[in-house]
């Protein structure tokens, strides 16, 4: 479907009087979810990549200790759910609050690389398998360069921000 026929599609009126054509048939949400059938193929290559890990973790025997893969496990999406998303969260709101629109996409895209980075670098940091016997295995200051490397990215952020928010002023 073009722009073209998006521009002159009428609202559906089974839509419970909101003024979206894209939203759901209230009377059959089941239904008008499952439509254009072509959504399902996202679907497929992701499930056969779970069949694929479970079939893995399963048949593997001995090889994978489960009891320590299930902590893992649980205690990611833990830690996702109770802490990550609602720091993300309440991110987001405060940066509704002090940020003009134009200056936000570029806050995000910043938080967003600078947490993975962190992520990356954190067992680096912290130093995690070093040996005092052998200096060569850690040897630089990790910590110093992720501070310097997430300083890069904020500059180019707060540049980005500063170039989008002139820009959405210019009349």
């Amino acid at each position: 479907m073009s722009l073209a026929d998006e521009a002159g599609r009428a609202t559906d009126d089974r839509a419970a009087g909101l003024d979206d054509p894209y939203a759901s048939d209230p009377r059959r949400p089941a239904t008008s979810a499952l439509t254009p059938w072509w959504r399902w193929l996202f679907l497929l290559p992701g499930l056969a990549a779970v069949v694929y890990g479970a079939h893995g973790l399963l048949t593997a025997g001995g090889r994978v200790p489960l009891a320590s893969w299930l902590t893992w496990f649980v205690g990611s999406a833990l830690l996702h759910d109770l802490v990550l998303a609602p720091v993300w969260i309440g991110l987001g709101w405060l940066s509704t609050r002090l940020l003009p629109r134009a200056a936000r996409p570029p806050v995000v895209v910043a938080a967003a690389v600078t947490g993975v980075l962190t992520l990356v670098a954190l067992p680096f940091v912290l130093g995690f398998g070093a040996d005092p016997a052998n200096d060569s295995f850690l040897p630089r200051d990790y910590g110093r360069d992720l501070l310097l490397v997430a300083l890069a990215v904020w500059v180019v952020a707060a540049v980005w921000a500063v170039v989008a928010v002139r820009r959405s002023r210019v009349p």
